[in-house]
């Protein structure tokens, strides 16, 4: 049987590369599954894009044989395989970046030298407490009660003052409820600490925060934990919407319009737009707010793409 691979490091072929599987590994080959192939004088991790694919003209002898797989199977489910395909393929770039995004390097690297397991002992046990006293004025209730219930995808439209964080929290908690994952995208590492903070303040220290200041074993670790449905709430900016969320219902993308959302580093990519393919794929609710709505997204919701919920009334708090 032969296959073409993904490998996670750069090569002379930004499409694929095509390998040999022998019999005693075919019982064990899965598209999207993790393997180990030879490359130039070294062996590199790949993964399965296709198999039993024909071999066209090539010479047999001119293509090589896999050299291990990595028997915890799967590690990519069905929607981040299509969201790859459909990356690499949307924004025009090699499919090995696109691969590597989606892998934490220090996952990557337990991988290679084989001491990753999604059994390992849990560093965090998530069991969520809910502490609110906050009560909804009028404009907030109605925002909230569209957001829930009505449609698949919104643009929230909000002033200065109108407490949205509060809707944020109630969607969670709604969420959360369901034993649903909630994944809350904010541009900039300043706003995650003061969104972050007030978030842990009603759910406590469970809360996951993803910025460029955790460390590369604890993204492996939160990582696992998201793969294996664990952790429910996510805080985190752009790049963390590649992990592997397996039960992801809800997500938000707070101040919308800000540029930072738009990746300047390869896999180049918008996560609004990638948001929106997870969200076709997944069926999930996607929820993008700002107080200056971009004209892109304003100009989707007159078309109907989003529904435009308005939160244009400053809350008071009562005393």
């Amino acid at each position: 049987m032969y296959i073409l691979v993904s490998p996670f490091s750069k090569t002379f072929d930004e499409v694929w590369l095509m390998y040999f599987v022998p019999d005693f590994f075919q019982g064990e080959i899965k598209v999207w599954q993790i393997i180990e192939v030879p490359i130039r004088e070294s062996l590199e991790l790949a993964v399965v894009l296709k198999m039993d694919v024909d071999i066209w003209n090539i010479p047999k002898e001119k293509i090589k044989e896999i050299a291990s797989t990595y028997n915890e199977n799967i590690f990519l489910s069905n929607y981040q395989s299509e969201v790859i395909s459909w990356m690499a393929e949307y924004y025009f770039t090699p499919i090995h970046n696109v691969v590597s995004a989606f892998f934490p390097r220090n996952l990557r690297e337990k991988i290679k030298k084989d001491t990753f397991s999604f059994s390992a002992k849990k560093k965090t046990t998530y069991e969520y407490d809910y502490w609110s006293t906050i009560e909804f004025s009028k404009s907030q209730h109605n925002a909230y009660q569209i957001l829930w219930w009505v449609e698949q995808k919104y643009l929230l439209h909000w002033i200065t003052w109108a407490w949205k964080t509060e809707i944020y929290i109630q969607l969670i908690k709604d969420n959360l409820d369901c034993w649903k994952q909630s994944l809350l995208l904010i541009p900039e590492i300043i706003l995650t600490n003061q969104i972050s903070d007030k978030i842990k303040k009603v759910f406590w220290d469970k809360v996951i925060i993803l910025n460029s200041t955790v460390s590369e074993a604890k993204k492996t670790e939160y990582w696992r934990d998201i793969y294996n449905d664990e952790s429910k709430i996510i805080v985190a900016t752009r790049s963390w919407l590649l992990y592997p969320f397996t039960n992801l219902w809800l997500i938000i993308i707070d101040e919308e319009h800000d540029n930072s959302y738009i990746s300047s580093q390869a896999p180049r990519f918008n996560a609004l737009e990638l948001a929106n393919k997870i969200s076709d794929l997944k069926w999930n609710k996607l929820i993008l707010a700002s107080w200056t709505p971009s004209v892109s997204s304003m100009y989707s919701a007159l078309k109907w793409k989003y529904k435009l919920v308005s939160l244009l009334e400053k809350f008071v708090p009562k005393k």
